[in-house]
Parts: C-alpha cells; sequence; structure tokens
C-alpha cells in the first residue's frame, strides 16, 4: 500500500489560468493610494491659486497656505 501524505487529503487544487481576486486589504490600500495622490494634486493646484481665485472660492490666503502645508497622508 504506497504512503499518502496526511495534507494530500484537504489540499484544494487550483485550476491553471485562474487567479483569486485581491483580498480586501489590498483594495482598501490601492484605495487609500489613490485618495493620498488625489488629496496631493488638490493641495498642488491650490498652492498654484492667486489671491482673487482664493477670494472667489471663498479661501483665505491663510487657510490654502494651512492646507498647502499638510503632509499628503493627512486629511
Amino acid at each position: 500500500m504506497p504512503i499518502t501524505p496526511i495534507f494530500a487529503a484537504i489540499a484544494v487544487p487550483r485550476r491553471a489560468g485562474r487567479r483569486r481576486a485581491p483580498s480586501a486589504a489590498l483594495r482598501r490600500a490601492f484605495r487609500w493610494c489613490r485618495l493620498c495622490h488625489a488629496r496631493a494634486a488638490q493641495r498642488r493646484h491650490l498652492a498654484e491659486l492667486d489671491e482673487r481665485m482664493l477670494k472667489d472660492a471663498g479661501i483665505t490666503p491663510d487657510q490654502a497656505a494651512r492646507e498647502c502645508a499638510k503632509p499628503w497622508w493627512r486629511a
């Protein structure tokens, strides 16, 4: 009688050519990266606005400077 490994009975064969979906944690990490990238881009654009444009948006230059000084990961 041949000896079979004990894990052979519980191992689930994978289908060739089929990939597993990314985990929820990986999706959240990608979403967080996109959010941080968008924040950084918005802050760069805010820094380019002149005083007249900031006034039209209802933002003071001090508020804009504080927002632009935040690191990319901070909301």
